[in-house]
């Protein structure tokens, strides 16, 4: 009888343990880490679209620094070839930065990048951007050719989309970065009024819809610039 009850006794406190154990620890075993536990990492690139020769500079953050922990960065290309990976430093603010120069290894096309912060513990981060042969800069060129993307601005500026302002903006951005070539044009101090005359918007209209060529839309920022409507600096 006594050889029972402990018996039973016995039973009930291995019951009680486990119905424990199971509730502590998911039903046998420790929880699994979750995201908001791992090492996680916010990256992006400057652009999500590029053209060969360019440069992509990837830019962001860990959640959490540890300096026995390091973090590597991976190009694969859309067939899932891996085109370069590299580990980068993190400063003790959990800040990193990398730029990749987009040379032979690269064709037009996706690519996707995954970045992790150490092997254990650590969530992968994957985006992608874009090589395009449509983005080809002009900067290396000796002729006034003209990305066709551009031509966008000129035509939201004609239909009145976006304000006089905003498309001389616009227009000296591209000249400085090299993407629209202008012949040298001595520049003008300014005129009493600000209005830029109406022919102007019609070339940039007529030049946004393909009815003139690049070198007649060129003309016409001369014009701006000679009449003193755009100041233009090296």
């Amino acid at each position: 009888m006594k050889l029972n009850t402990f018996f039973i006794i016995t039973m009930v406190s291995i019951f009680a343990v486990s119905a424990i154990g199971q509730s502590a620890f998911g039903y046998g075993g420790p929880p699994e880490n979750n995201s908001a536990n791992n090492y996680t990492v916010e990256i992006t690139s400057n652009q999500e679209s590029y053209a060969l020769g360019e440069s992509v500079m990837f830019t962001g953050s860990v959640n959490k620094y540890d300096e026995d922990r390091s973090l590597r960065i991976s190009v694969f290309d859309f067939s899932k070839n891996l085109i370069i990976t590299k580990k980068i430093p993190v400063d003790n603010y959990g800040k990193f930065s990398y730029t990749v120069e987009l040379s032979e290894k690269f064709s037009d096309g996706k690519y996707i990048v995954r970045s992790q912060y150490g092997n254990s513990k650590s969530t992968v981060n994957t985006f992608s951007f874009l090589i395009s042969a449509g983005n080809t800069s002009t900067t290396a060129s000796n002729t006034s050719e003209i990305p066709v993307w551009i031509k966008n601005n000129a035509g939201w500026w004609a239909d009145g989309s976006i304000d006089d302002t905003s498309f001389v903006q616009g227009i000296q951005f591209l000249v400085q970065e090299g993407f629209m070539k202008i012949p040298v044009t001595q520049q003008g101090s300014g005129t009493d009024s600000n209005k830029i005359p109406v022919w102007i918007k019609n070339n940039a209209g007529w030049w946004a819809d393909g009815s003139i060529d690049d070198a007649s839309f060129v003309q016409g920022i001369q014009f701006l610039v000679q009449e003193g409507f755009m100041k233009i600096t090296n």
